[in-house]
């Protein structure tokens, strides 16, 4: 089994990152820095807390946590972006003969 990221330390090292105080982070959340230094320590957070902390950071911080999902997890959504993709891309195809017959027909009616 994946071993889970600890959220409080990946929050932190985002934080860093980002060269944002803790005081502003708190700030933009609506929290005290206490709080914001509490999350620091929790190895897990809900949801909410994970959403406003992206918010206020300005990175997503489920794009982290989805790294460490198995590969075929992690790619499992982009399936049917895919299949998408290729759908559109044969329909492309077939307009582009479309007019191209369009095309023809004009040219030969001139």
């Amino acid at each position: 089994m994946n071993a889970l990221p600890h959220m409080g330390e990946l929050i932190k090292k985002r934080i860093l990152e980002k060269k944002i105080s803790f005081a502003e982070v708190a700030r933009r959340m609506d929290v005290s820095p206490p709080t914001i230094n509490s999350y620091f320590h929790q190895s897990t957070l809900q949801t909410k807390v994970l959403f406003n902390i992206s918010i206020a950071i300005e990175h997503n911080l489920f794009a982290d946590v989805m790294q460490y999902l198995p590969q075929n997890i992690q790619n499992a959504n982009n399936t049917t972006f895919h299949d998408t993709i290729i759908q559109q891309q044969k329909q492309i195809a077939e307009l582009s003969k479309e007019i191209n017959i369009y095309k023809q027909i004009l040219n030969n009616n001139k």
